[in-house]
């Protein structure tokens, strides 16, 4: 029996699957980072009013290692995403769309940030030269801050983008669904 031209492949199926999975787990990380970032503000704030119902320092020490996993996390998803994105075009026969350069760059940045050289505040390439490091050479300053906080992640990402993004790719999953589901309808009325 030959495939139906106009029904999915079984790789186009599984890679619209894991679009949707990434898609919904960038906007739950998205949720988590932003409740962290909240926390760790309003912590931050009350620590300096020292007052006895005041968070510590190992509380706000506790909420920045929270803090720096979801923000990696949440790069790491939308990562994911993003390459999930590139197969289901490449399934489905159509142009990739288009990288996001700085998400790969942080991504990879984070990915092998233990080859850095670190201190206090930023990570930097290794001193010798060779893959190790390779994206910490291309990020800006040749430099990745460990502090966070800002309108940024890693001083290149838009996290509100990100979430937004997630979500156009969500709704269009759906509608996809909708519509497949309404010409399934229709068809079955017409072979009544």
């Amino acid at each position: 029996m030959d495939a139906n031209p106009f029904e999915p492949s079984e790789a186009e199926e599984i890679a619209k699957h894991f679009v949707q999975v990434w898609a919904e787990a960038v906007m739950r990380q998205a949720e988590r980072t932003r409740a962290i970032r909240k926390k760790a503000v309003l912590d931050s704030r009350n620590y300096d009013r020292n007052e006895d119902w005041s968070p510590n320092e190992h509380q706000l020490a506790a909420n920045y290692r929270v803090w720096w996993a979801e923000e990696h996390t949440l790069v790491w998803s939308a990562y994911q995403l993003q390459q999930w994105r590139r197969r289901l075009a490449e399934e489905r026969g159509e142009p990739a769309p288009s990288e996001n350069q700085n998400l790969k760059l942080a991504r990879d940045a984070l990915e092998h940030l233990n080859e850095a050289r670190l201190d206090e505040d930023a990570a930097t390439p290794p001193s010798a030269k060779g893959p190790q490091g390779r994206a910490l050479r291309d990020f800006p300053d040749k430099m990745l801050s460990l502090s966070l906080g800002g309108r940024t992640l890693f001083e290149i990402l838009d996290p509100h983008q990100l979430d937004k993004e997630a979500l156009k790719v969500v709704k269009s999953i759906e509608d996809e669904l909708d519509a497949r589901a309404q010409a399934a309808y229709e068809e079955l009325l017409r072979d009544r």
